[in-house]
């Protein structure tokens, strides 16, 4: 989650906590998030839909290596 702001990352966790309430730790936000966050990034034409080529990516950054062709 490095890529989005930290303020944004405050106020997205204050809001999932129920402004403050501790509905959720910060390791459930943190496994919310990132995938979101991951999803968001790869989207690169934004339609909320991955192709192929981002579907890669994700797969990429997600485990921090080339996924094969056959995953994908």
């Amino acid at each position: 989650m490095k890529n989005i702001d930290s303020k944004v990352q405050e106020k997205l966790f204050l809001l999932m906590t129920y402004e403050g309430n501790a509905l959720i730790s910060q390791e459930d936000f943190a496994a919310i998030v990132s995938p979101w966050a991951s999803f968001s990034a790869t989207d690169i034409n934004n339609d909320n839909e991955l192709d192929i080529m981002e579907l890669k990516t994700l797969f990429w950054l997600m485990e921090a290596k080339e996924p094969e062709m056959m995953r994908v």
